[in-house]
């Protein structure tokens, strides 16, 4: 298996940076729920860009559930209900907050390691390939709810500080202003399984108790493995999802 380069640190494509925007207005309720999009026209003067990077970032938007097109009619604000069921690649953040709670974390490592055969075949590296591991339990209002494992291919040169990592309030937004990270979407698979010791300690269930498990691969633009996850939630943590019909349905 060949070795894949890394991108190196560059700032957020203009329509991701419009995307984020609009989402701002959304979150903060200058866009009310079934609310229609200014145009095409309005956005490109108010953002001064192209009216395709206009609509690549209304396209990002309705692909995260937060808005919807009405063939005829325009693109408006999806509801609350559709918003907060839509899964955002760092979900765990965004859920807590979106549920009224306060996320943080407490890092159990930070390490430089070569990949293993298995997690290299999920990255599309070869065995061997340096990788930056960050282990840490997630928690909502001070009480552990999860433990992730997290393996990222990072550029030559660019390495992560335990210090930074504690200080994030967000692990990619500090991959992506120190190592040009863009993930844009992400394959997952759910299961459960039983805590181990170490597990029912760090999360502060009995050992056995019940887990789910989640694996996933983040992808970049490009649609290539930029990440690899395992993450493992106490059995109150809800997983919410928004499911679409596809137009292709026979």
């Amino acid at each position: 298996m060949s070795k894949r380069p890394t991108e190196a640190s560059a700032p957020a494509p203009r329509y991701r940076q419009v995307a984020d925007a609009l989402r701002a207005a959304i979150d903060a309720g200058r866009l009310a729920d079934n609310e229609a999009l200014p145009s095409e026209r309005e956005l490109t003067e108010q953002h001064q860009v192209s009216r395709d990077t206009i609509r690549k970032a209304v396209r990002l938007l309705e692909d995260h559930g937060l808005v919807y097109s009405d063939h005829g009619r325009g693109t408006f604000v999806a509801p609350a209900l559709v918003r907060r069921m839509s899964r955002y690649i760092d979900g765990f953040s965004e859920d807590t907050r979106q549920r009224g709670g306060v996320p943080s974390q407490r890092i159990l490592n930070l390490e430089f390691s070569p990949a293993t055969m298995a997690i290299a075949q999920l990255l599309q590296l070869e065995s061997g390939h340096p990788l930056t591991r960050v282990r840490r339990v997630r928690l909502t209002n001070g009480v552990p709810i999860g433990l992730h494992d997290a393996y990222f291919p990072l550029p030559p040169g660019v390495k992560l500080a335990l210090q930074e990592v504690e200080r994030a309030r967000s692990l990619y937004q500090l991959l992506m202003e120190r190592a040009g990270f863009a993930p844009v979407e992400a394959v997952e698979n759910l299961f459960a399984a039983s805590a181990d010791a170490e597990e029912a300690r760090l999360l502060g269930v009995p050992e056995g108790a019940p887990l789910l498990v989640c694996e996933r691969i983040t992808l970049s633009e490009r649609r290539e493995p930029i990440e690899y996850c395992l993450m493992k939630y106490v059995s109150s943590y809800r997983y919410s999802a928004r499911i679409t019909q596809s137009s292709r349905l026979a």
